[in-house]
């Protein structure tokens, strides 16, 4: 097949786009750095005061930190919070036992469901088969033997 010769005005071979191209990358890196500087600075001038807030209340939580520590030392140490976890541990260790009585009965009663599903999942796929061949045949013998 003969090559089609290349016409004289061919904007392709003709021209150069480098100053095009450098004009191009020129804006690109340019608003990249202003992309940068405007995130990073521009648009957020409360940095300093958020740095500021983040220092001060650390500081805060560190105080309220050792004084609820010592506040739940003195509530442990109250004869009344001793009584209270006593009659807690009494009333927890008098329910166990009807817990793990109701937990029993739910396992087996799950087993129970597990296995009747099964059954019930696999006669249900079987009756849908069987519709299904039934409303598909076309003779009249198919239909009638189903």
């Amino acid at each position: 097949m003969p090559e089609k010769p290349i016409p004289e005005q061919d904007p392709i071979t003709g021209k150069s786009y480098a100053l095009h191209y450098l004009i191009a990358t020129v804006i690109l890196i340019g608003t990249l750095f202003w992309a940068l500087y405007d995130e990073a600075w521009g648009q957020r001038p409360w940095k300093a005061f958020q740095d500021q807030w983040k220092e001060r209340y650390s500081a805060f939580l560190n105080t309220a930190k050792s004084k609820s520590a010592k506040s739940e030392q003195s509530v442990e140490q109250d004869p009344q919070y001793a009584a209270l976890k006593q009659d807690y541990e009494k009333a927890y260790q008098d329910s166990k036992a009807a817990s793990d009585e109701s937990r029993k009965k739910l396992d087996d009663a799950s087993a129970r469901l597990l296995a009747v599903q099964s059954v019930f999942t696999d006669r249900r796929a079987y009756v849908n088969a069987l519709t299904y061949e039934l409303e598909t045949s076309t003779s009249t013998s198919a239909k009638a033997s189903k």
